[in-house]
C-alpha cells in the first residue's frame, strides 16, 4: 500500500512538472509569457489577486526585488487569479490590473492567469505565494508572502542568491 502511494506521488509531481512546462500566462501588455521564457533564467512569480489584502503591501516589496536583481537577469512577474470573465466575481480587466500595479508602485510585468492553471501547475495553494523558478523548475515557494514580516524578504532574497552563484 505505502509502495502503490509513492508511486502515485511521484507520478502526479511529474505530470504537475511536466504541465507547468506547457503553462502559458498572458501579460496585461498582450506578450504570453511561456515555458522556453523562462529557460536558462531565475524567475519570480508572485501570485496574487486585487482583492487579496497582502497584495497591496506585496507589490512594492515585489519591485524592490525586481529593481535589485534585475542587473543579475532575475525575472519578476505579479500573476492575477482575477478572474477574465465580465459579470464574474472578482472580475478585473487588463487596465484595472494595470492600474491596481501602478498605484502600488509595481514596474515589472503584470501577468493573467485567470482560470489558475499556472497557479495549480506550481502547486500553489494560497495567496499571496512567491514561486521561485530556475530553469522553469520551481527551486522555492513561499506561502504567505508578508513584505512587513522582514523574514518573509529576506528568504527570498536568499533563495535568489542561492540560485545566482
Amino acid at each position: 500500500m505505502m509502495k502503490n502511494s509513492l508511486v502515485l506521488a511521484l507520478w502526479l509531481a511529474l505530470c504537475g512538472a511536466a504541465f507547468a512546462q506547457q503553462v502559458t500566462l498572458q501579460g496585461t501588455d498582450g506578450k504570453a509569457v511561456t515555458a522556453t521564457d523562462l529557460k536558462d533564467k531565475v524567475t519570480v512569480l508572485s501570485f496574487g489577486a486585487t482583492w487579496v489584502p497582502l497584495a497591496a503591501k506585496e507589490l512594492p516589496a515585489l519591485q524592490k526585488l525586481a529593481d535589485r536583481y534585475a542587473a543579475r537577469g532575475v525575472q519578476v512577474y505579479w500573476v492575477s487569479v482575477n478572474s477574465a470573465k465580465t459579470g464574474a466575481k472578482n472580475y478585473a480587466t487588463d487596465a484595472d490590473l494595470e492600474a491596481f500595479a501602478v498605484k502600488r508602485g509595481l514596474k515589472a510585468r503584470v501577468l493573467r492567469d485567470p482560470e489558475q492553471a499556472a497557479y495549480r501547475a506550481y502547486g500553489v495553494d494560497a495567496l499571496p505565494t512567491i514561486v521561485i523558478l530556475k530553469n522553469g523548475e520551481v527551486a522555492r515557494k513561499i506561502v504567505g508572502f508578508d513584505p512587513d514580516q522582514g523574514e518573509a524578504y529576506a528568504a527570498v532574497m536568499k533563495e535568489l542568491d542561492a540560485l545566482l552563484r
